[in-house]
Order: structure tokens, then C-alpha cells, then sequence
């Protein structure tokens, strides 16, 4: 496990790691390219280059994947940050937690983002 960096997200410092395959036992178990957790302000984004799934693409499609998982996993910190991790009427179900939503938000973050820079409303 590789120290990436660490970034403030809402005033609390998160440490990013890249992890090869089989470093991370959860990760392992559950088939999951990125995780962030609450209680250590981690988030972990595993290394593509070193799974057998991944490893025959290119290094850009690898790094590309990787950063639409990076923006997933600093989104689910963002939220957790808000409070809003569990900000529904059903917790196990919460909207905050849900994984589309996340999605959706880190895949259009980047085109949202470019309309703000056109629209000169970044601030």
C-alpha cells in the first residue's frame, strides 16, 4: 500500500493510498476498486495495473478508470463530511450512501465543472 496524498475535504485531512491486488482484505473480498472509510479518512483506490482483470489495458485506460474511481470515493467523503452519509428515512437505504448517486455525481462533476469554468461562475 502506497501513500498517494492527502487532501482536506470539508476540513478533515484524508489520506489517499493506491493498493495493489490483495492488499486490502475488504477490498479483496468484495471486488471493489476504491473505498472510503469514515472512521480512519482513508480512501484506498486500487492499483488496476496489478489485477489479472486489468492488467493487459493500457496504462491510459487503467488511469482513466482509476480516476473516475478516485472521484467516486472523494465523493462518498464529501457526503460523509456533510453529514449526509445516513441522510434519509432509511439508513441501510440512505440516498447519501447509495452507489448511482455517488456515480452519477463523480462521472458529471468534471462536465459540470467545465459549464462553471465556460459560465465563468467557479469562485
Amino acid at each position: 500500500m502506497k501513500l498517494f496524498r492527502k487532501v482536506d475535504i470539508l476540513g478533515t485531512r484524508y489520506s489517499v493510498y493506491r493498493v495493489a491486488s490483495g492488499e486490502n482484505e475488504y477490498m479483496e473480498k468484495l471486488h471493489y476498486g476504491g473505498l472510503c472509510t469514515t472512521i480512519d479518512h482513508r480512501i484506498y483506490i486500487l492499483d488496476l495495473s496489478t489485477t489479472e482483470e486489468w492488467g493487459g489495458e493500457t496504462e491510459e485506460v487503467r488511469k482513466s478508470m482509476e480516476a473516475c474511481t478516485l472521484r467516486h470515493e472523494v465523493i462518498h467523503a464529501f457526503l460523509n463530511e456533510s453529514g449526509l452519509q445516513w441522510n434519509s428515512f432509511a439508513p441501510e437505504n440512505a440516498w447519501a450512501k447509495n452507489e448511482e448517486m455517488v456515480d452519477w455525481i463523480a462521472i458529471q462533476a468534471p462536465k459540470i465543472f467545465k459549464v462553471y469554468q465556460e459560465l465563468g461562475c467557479v469562485g
